[in-house]
């Protein structure tokens, strides 16, 4: 399990271990983690987990978030990172990291045909592991057509269309949305479904 280390002047403060889904951080009482500092905006950022991996947002704060001495507005956390909120730090313990998402893509998601081309600003998703070696890794869904797959196998096809993102079934199978067989003809992703291909689990997410 991931965590945090609050520490003031070099001094800990205290630790936290990061619960799955958000954990707020700002000098309002109430906040997951409290830093009781003016520098510290009431809501200054959230760090969302899922699985073994750990995304820092800033949420609009007056003096900004800072992860290893660059100002973020949104920075995928890696063991030994240290975000900077005022006058305070946090360092992110996960020992639990192993192999990055991206060999986990040449895997699951097999290239998107030639011709495809990027997702426009306003129409961009994600897909995070949900089970597995590689559970958490985050896989940005940036092409028209991405096929969902492994071993050589076309396991299904997200397609991208002026109303959202369509799963479809692939050339060798189809895949499950919630649990459940896709109807034929495709369905509409909607943020957090969960898609199961090729024996692994998958959250759908729009950015």
């Amino acid at each position: 399990m991931s965590k945090v280390i609050l520490m003031y002047n070099k001094k800990v403060l205290d630790q936290f271990e990061l619960q799955q889904g958000d954990t707020k951080i700002g000098r309002r009482p109430g906040s997951d983690i409290v830093v009781d500092n003016m520098a510290v905006s009431g809501e200054h950022a959230n760090i969302f987990t899922i699985g073994d991996d750990s995304f820092i947002q800033d949420l609009g704060s007056t003096n900004g978030t800072f992860v290893n001495n660059k100002r973020v507005t949104k920075h995928h956390l890696k063991h030994g990172d240290v975000i900077t909120i005022g006058k305070h730090t946090l360092s992110y313990v996960n020992e639990g990291q192993t192999k990055p998402a991206d060999d986990f893509a040449k895997t699951v998601i097999i290239s998107p045909p030639s011709g495809g081309d990027n997702v426009g600003a306003g129409h961009k998703a994600a897909l995070y592991v949900l089970s597995g070696p590689n559970s958490g890794k985050r896989i940005e869904v940036t092409k028209r057509i991405t096929n969902l797959g492994s071993a050589g196998k076309r396991s299904g096809i997200i397609t991208r269309n002026d109303d959202g993102f369509v799963l479809d079934a692939g050339a060798d199978e189809s895949p499950k949305l919630n649990g459940r067989p896709i109807p034929k003809g495709g369905v509409k992703l909607k943020n957090g479904d969960v898609v199961e291909v090729a024996g692994t689990r998958l959250q759908f997410q729009l950015l």
